[in-house]
């Protein structure tokens, strides 16, 4: 299981502080940090000053934001789509492969697209997997779902042979869906893996105790080392 921050997406963060935070989830082996829209201070400061070793910068937002992704010359970038229609995503995405970047669509709303017209919602992640994206990433927008119909949806889409991701906003049970979609063939979890409360604090782990669930959380490296975590993302001014 791979792991997708997005943490670096709040902007209430500084720029200094976001390459920091940036370093330290790269230490953690998050294997995308997401810098968040494509603003240019941040990108070129992110060009010159951050060297990252195991995780990937990516540059994140619409298609309607394809000249300033393409500007941010980030490695990754990640479309978010949400109700586009298939040769815009088609479009973009090919673009952005031609430019030779790694892209993840964000298909925002995608559970409940599904529950509305499974046919429809299969159809967004096959036309992105066709233009070139490496990776799906099926997004719980709503939060409507509990974690085994989530599950559920993603073992049938994972039928495909797609690349799969899974997003959710961080709500109570994120974990939960987390470990749905990771056991149903999600291989990317996306999630805020560093919170922020008045200063970027603390780490969370994605993965949750048996204590909470009462099933066994998914095995993933570091990922259960919460105190080292603290330690390695805690401090930063």
């Amino acid at each position: 299981m791979r792991l997708y921050d997005i943490s670096l997406r709040r902007t209430s963060l500084s720029i200094s502080d976001r390459l920091v935070a940036a370093r330290r989830l790269d230490a953690l082996g998050v294997t995308f940090v997401d810098g968040g829209r494509p603003s240019r201070w941040f990108y070129n400061r992110a060009a010159v000053e951050l060297r990252l070793r195991t995780a990937t910068l990516v540059a994140s937002g619409g298609a309607e934001d394809l000249t300033a992704l393409l500007a941010a010359e980030t490695p990754a970038v990640a479309i978010v789509v949400q109700g586009h229609g298939f040769s815009v995503i088609r479009e973009a995405v090919r673009q952005l492969v031609r430019a030779e970047r790694r892209v993840i669509v964000e298909a925002r709303d995608f559970f409940d697209g599904w529950l509305i017209d499974p046919e429809h919602a299969l159809e967004v992640v096959l036309t992105a997997a066709e233009a070139g994206a490496e990776t799906v990433l099926l997004h719980d927008t709503a939060g409507a779902l509990w974690p085994d119909q989530v599950g559920e949806i993603v073992a049938t889409v994972a039928e495909t042979g797609v690349p799969l991701g899974f997003g959710c906003h961080e709500d109570g049970g994120s974990a939960a869906k987390q470990l749905f979609a990771a056991d149903a063939g999600a291989g990317l979890v996306q999630g805020s893996y560093a919170v922020v409360r008045g200063g970027l604090d603390r780490a969370v782990s994605p993965s949750v105790h048996s204590a909470e669930t009462g099933i066994a959380p998914v095995p993933c490296p570091r990922l259960e080392q919460t105190v080292s975590a603290q330690k390695a993302i805690g401090g930063v001014r």
